[in-house]
């Protein structure tokens, strides 16, 4: 006799983007899965391997080691005020499942773009809540419009998510336009959680992608991590910041029932990226990457090639000019090419005709792939 199930997992199953990449061939290039092709800095794994030899490795704080939090809200100087605004989790997207678990009750809502990753979608089933998508159209290069968003709002929505560098489309929001919907989102009574775990991989300027500040935005949670900076990603650390105690407290309660506390090893070894150290181990990722951007636009020109703008995270989001919609063209390029990419309609329902290109990948394979990948985009 089987379990019985409970009617919130049934509508669960594994994501497209985790089907194709599971089920590749071993000898296909892989252009589909959001994880950096290169290794965690050596500082933070001699750290780890220190953490691990000496101690402590009993149970940790349920929100986190206190010098972690202190050094995550060091990195958000205008938002966070210290470790009490902080909980670690074992990466960005528990944070979101949390976050969303303290603030959604059955027959909830909140809203997701389109395109957008499946996260919060998925976490909203499991509270047995539904996520409603809000849209980023082309024409706006795929960037979002609060008016639009605000316009989606009902009296069942108590949450609103931005994903900002975006997964999958690589734009970056303004803060004007951050500000705007922290604004008219608090106004409304609905809480603005910002994932921004590509923060560090922003193209428009050297610093990091905008954020919030803290004052007057106390409905805002902020979930990040350190799998993309420093390509920490099997390590699971992220963190949740609300300057909202009560939403702390319950929090770390609900983190509680399903983690006890991160692991403390793991944890002092993380805190080395937050040093001048690991500091420039994140820069020299960063300008890795910054290089295989560039090589995407000039191997995928805008004019020559339908795709979003090239502005953070490591991701390409372009339409084949084919009528046959992104899976057909994934499954044609894997076939015919032995390349990975994820087609659109994993991320949502209004752009299936696009797809999905992870430049996280070694420079001359990527480079030969793109030279391939701009060749078949003309395919009909």
């Amino acid at each position: 006799m089987s379990p019985r199930l409970s009617r919130r997992v049934h509508p669960l199953s594994r994501t497209l983007i985790r089907e194709i990449f599971e089920s590749a061939p071993q000898d296909a290039l892989n252009l589909g899965l959001g994880q950096p092709d290169l290794s965690a800095p050596q500082i933070l794994r001699e750290a780890l391997a220190r953490a691990a030899m000496t101690g402590p490795s009993g149970y940790g704080p349920t929100a986190g080691l206190v010098s972690l939090r202190e050094a995550i809200a060091a990195s958000y100087p205008d938002f966070a005020r210290d470790a009490g605004d902080v909980m670690v989790t074992a990466g960005c997207q528990q944070a979101g499942f949390v976050s969303l678990g303290c603030l959604l009750d059955p027959g909830d809502e909140v809203l997701i773009p389109d395109p957008g990753f499946p996260g919060a979608g998925r976490a909203a089933l499991a509270w047995s809540a539904s996520a409603r998508s809000y849209p980023l159209h082309p024409e706006n290069g795929f960037h979002l419009d609060p008016e639009d968003v605000m316009s989606l709002v009902t009296p069942r929505t108590r949450a609103i998510l931005v994903i900002s560098p975006s997964n999958p489309t690589g734009t970056v929001e303004s803060a004007e336009t951050l500000a705007t919907l922290a604004r008219e989102s608090a106004a409304r009574g609905l809480t603005l959680i910002l994932d921004d775990t590509y923060r560090s991989l922003h193209w428009l300027s050297d610093g990091p992608a905008p954020t919030l500040p803290g004052l007057d935005n106390d409905h805002v949670v902020i979930c990040g991590g350190l799998s993309k900076s420093v390509a920490l990603t099997g390590w699971r650390v992220g963190w949740a910041i609300t300057r909202d105690p009560r939403f702390m407290e319950k929090l770390v309660a609900l983190q509680q029932t399903v983690l006890t506390c991160p692991s403390t090893p793991i944890q002092l070894g993380a805190e080395l990226a937050f040093s001048r150290e690991g500091q420039h181990a994140a820069e020299g990722i960063r300008r890795r990457f910054l290089a295989r951007r560039n090589l995407v636009e000039r191997l995928l020109p805008t004019g020559e090639t339908e795709r979003a703008p090239l502005e953070g995270a490591f991701y390409a989001w372009v339409r084949p000019r084919g009528n046959a919609g992104g899976r057909a063209f994934a499954k044609r390029l894997l076939r015919d090419d032995r390349i990975v990419l994820i087609p659109g309609e994993a991320f949502g329902e209004a752009y299936p005709d696009w797809v999905r290109i992870s430049y996280a990948q070694e420079d001359k394979k990527l480079e030969e792939a793109l030279e391939t990948i701009a060749e078949r985009l003309d395919e009909r």
